[in-house]
Formats: C-alpha cells, structure tokens, sequence
C-alpha cells in the first residue's frame, strides 16, 4: 500500500526540496562568476560598487531572514515556502532588466528583491528537512540538499563565464531567470507533497499535529532563552562562512589574478563548491552514523584556518603557480563538505519543533550580518590601499594591486580563528550538559521527531530497508 512514510515518496520529496533552492542559489552568485565584466566597460563598477551587490543580500536578510522564520512557524511553512521563492524569481527577473539596459541601479533593486526570499527560502528547506527526516537521516539530507546547491554554484560559476563570453553578459544573467522557474515549480510541488504526507498522518491518528502551527504563540522571549549550545553554533557558523563565502565572492578573483596570474579565477575558486558537491552526502550519512558533531566542527575550523595559512604564506614555499591556490581550495572544501552537514542539523536538536523556523531564521540573520560587515571590510581594506581607484586602472602598478588583494585575507584568516576558538568552546559545553549534539542519529531524537514519533512509527529509513535496532 502506497505510503508517504516509503522511501520512495520520501527520495521523491528530497529531489524536490533540492530542486527548491537550485535557482537562489545559482543566482545569487552570478555577480562573482563576472566580476571582471563589471569591473570593466560598460559597466566600470569599483570594488565598493561591485561589494554592494552582495552586502544588500546580506544586510537585508540580517531583517527579513527573521521574519521569515517567524512567519514559518505562525503562518504556515508551505505558503511561506512558495512567497520566497516567487520572491527571488520576481527580483532575479529584475535583475535581467537591469542587465539589459546596463543600468547599476535597476540590477541593485533587483538584488535587493532577490534578497527578500533568498535567505528564508533556505530556513524554509531547513524546516522542511528537520520535519520530514528528523533523527537518523537528518545530517544525510542536509548533505544532498547542500550538494544539489553547490552543484548550481559550481555550474554558475563555469558555466555563467562562457554565456558571457558567448552570448554577452545580459543573456548569462537572463539565464539565471530560468532555473527560478525551475525552483518555484519545485517549490508548489514540494508544498503538495507536504500536504499529502500530512493528511496521510492526520488519517492514521486521527488529530492534526502539523509543524506549522505551534499552540504556543512566539514572543522574543523564545530567542532570549535559546540555549548556551545554539548560541555557540550561531557564532560557528557566522565566522566559519565568513572564511568561505566572502573568499569565493569577493575576494579571491582578484587575489588569484594578480597574485597567481590566473586568468579564470572561478574555475578554481568553485572547487569548494563542486568538492561539497561530491562530498556532502556522504559526510552527512558519517556524521549521522557516527555522531561526534562538535568534534567534527572543531577539526573543519581548524582545516580552514590551516587554508588561509597555505594561501598567504604559501607562494614563499610552493612559488606563484597555482599549486597555492588549489591546495587551499582543496582544503577549504574538505572542510566546507563536513562542516555543513554536522553544523545545521544540530539546530532542531536544541530547540522545539514549533520554533525551528525561528531558530533557523536567527541563525541565517546572524550570518547575513557577519557576512555584510565582513564583506564591507575586506571592501574597505581594499578601497583604502588602492587609494580610491579600482584594481582595473591602469595606473595602479601590478605590486600594488597584489598587495591590495592579499590584505582582506588577513581579516578572514582571523574571522577563522575566531570560528575554531568557538567550536572548541561549543565542545566543552557540549561535554558538560550530557552530549546531545554527540550521539548518533539512532541515539537522539529532533523536538520534532519527539512530537511525530507515535504517528510515524512505521517510517522506513531511506538507506536501510530493516528497521532500527540501535
């Protein structure tokens, strides 16, 4: 008999939830795959300029992002799920326009819009993972929802160049409009799914126990008393991406560039990105297996902070070819793969099932706000060497311009060590309150698991075909 607790509905509802994010994900790092295009004619855009188009991203979603986990948690993850996604199509579609016309305006406000969904969309997958694979799968379905996202930042990355190349820059940004289309189909898709699974449930127990309305009403009080544990993982993550996203961005075209003389700087700078792609799954199936996730963060810190020691001081040993650069972004993506997949399952270990959303919508405001202000120093440390003048001009000698694009890395090598100080402390506190976030899959429930457990009993894992025996 047909069942949304099968593993086949259930796989069918993971390729959904990938396909979710696809589109905001692509689009959301196509300025960086052409960062070079606008930093010359037409277009002419300085370093600060260029930075706006990711700081806007950041320093709405410090606001927005939680709202969204809000009104996921009061109104319903399923609508709240689908106004995100429409919200990044209508702003990447803006984005295009503004393309078009060539007009740096038109292709802010669009940003802008894009901004509004981008990140609540995630909190919005986020939810739907600790809802549907709670306990033993929840680090596994991380890892494929994040290898499905950083397969459509890898391909941008290479691909989005080529469109430029070939077709021109506003085709390669129209291009980006599509795979929205793709996400938002998705996204209604998902939502229907959602809602079988939960009339399914409802019919079994005969009483509606949806994630999506608590019987508590929020208040700010839910945040405030948030645990030590989750505090330290918001603090995690907001240094560890730091190290990552504000690199891959902003700032490590223009150091392989100049530095290494590397001519299409996001071939290796996607590396992260298509090595988490391979990597994630199997890294969350590990970490549910194995448990262990503070030890896990510790050591990805410390590998990243290993990083950003080979790129600076590096080229003195291996010398200015590009084995500098893809040792570093070797390990930044063996770090990258792991981290993501023992870092995010932990929230709805910590939290209750009806505030997830909330829980995730904090979580992603806090690191918007770290990557804002980050991207606007490593712009500032920038801006100020070049003495106003952008990295393209002419007359900035070629020493200069290396010197400029080596100093942000300073401040994101220390941004890392701050993230690793962190985990090591998470480790200790962990230790201290029993190890929830050590045990394995099979040992620890979700708060949602706990509240679902009698009516999906009968739920088959998707890698095993015999029931739990742990």
């Amino acid at each position: 008999m047909w069942s949304p607790e099968q593993p086949r509905f259930r796989f069918i509802f993971l390729a959904l939830l990938c396909l979710m994010t696809f589109g905001s994900y692509w689009c959301s790092d196509i300025p960086g795959a052409l960062q070079h295009r606008f930093e010359t004619p037409p277009w002419n855009l300085t370093q600060n300029a260029f930075n706006w188009l990711y700081n806007i991203y950041s320093f709405i979603n410090i606001v927005i992002v939680l709202f969204g986990g809000y009104f996921i948690d009061i109104f319903g993850l399923r609508i709240g799920a689908i106004l995100f996604c429409l919200s990044i199509g209508i702003g990447q579609l803006i984005v295009s326009v503004g393309a078009s016309l060539q007009n740096y305006w038109v292709l802010f406000a669009g940003r802008a819009v894009f901004s509004i969904g981008g990140e609540s969309l995630a909190v919005a997958q986020n939810t739907y993972c600790s809802k549907w694979f709670g306990g033993r799968e929840l680090a596994l379905s991380f890892g494929i929802t994040l290898s499905f996202a950083r397969i459509g930042s890898f391909v941008n990355l290479n691909l989005t160049p080529v469109l430029a190349n070939n077709q021109g820059l506003a085709f390669a940004v129209w291009f980006g409009t599509i795979t929205c289309a793709v996400s938002l189909s998705s996204t209604v898709l998902t939502a229907i799914s959602d809602r079988i699974r939960d009339r399914k449930l409802s019919d079994k127990r005969n009483s509606v126990n949806d994630i999506e309305k608590p019987k508590v009403p929020f208040s700010p009080k839910d945040i405030i008393h948030f645990p030590l544990s989750l505090w330290l993982i918001y603090l995690i993550c907001v240094f560890y991406y730091i190290g990552v996203f504000i690199l891959i961005s902003m700032v490590g075209s223009n150091y392989f560039y100049y530095k290494f003389n590397i001519a299409t700087p996001t071939r290796i700078l996607s590396i992260p990105y298509i090595m988490s792609a391979a990597m994630a799954p199997f890294c969350g199936f590990a970490v549910d297996r194995v448990g262990k996730k503070p030890l896990w963060l510790t050591l990805t810190s410390a590998v990243i902070v290993g990083a950003y020691a080979v790129l600076i001081y590096g080229p003195e040993i291996l010398g200015e070819g590009d084995k500098v650069p893809i040792i570093s972004m070797v390990m930044i993506g063996l770090s990258y793969s792991l981290c993501a997949s023992s870092l995010w399952p932990c929230v709805p270990l910590l939290v209750d099932s009806d505030r997830v959303g909330t829980a995730y919508g904090v979580m992603n405001s806090i690191q918007n706000a770290g990557l804002a202000l980050a991207g606007l120093g490593a712009g500032h440390i920038s801006n100020s060497c070049l003495g106003g003048r952008t990295i393209e001009d002419v007359t900035v000698p070629t020493s200069l311009k290396i010197s400029c694009s080596t100093r942000p890395l300073y401040l994101l090598w220390f941004m890392g060590l701050l993230g690793f100080a962190f985990c090591v402390f998470l480790f200790i506190v962990d230790a201290a309150r029993g190890g929830t976030l050590s045990k394995k899959s099979g040992q620890q429930q979700t708060k949602v698991d706990i509240k679902e457990t009698a009516s999906s009993s009968e739920t088959q894992p998707l890698l095993d075909s015999e029931p739990d025996r742990s």
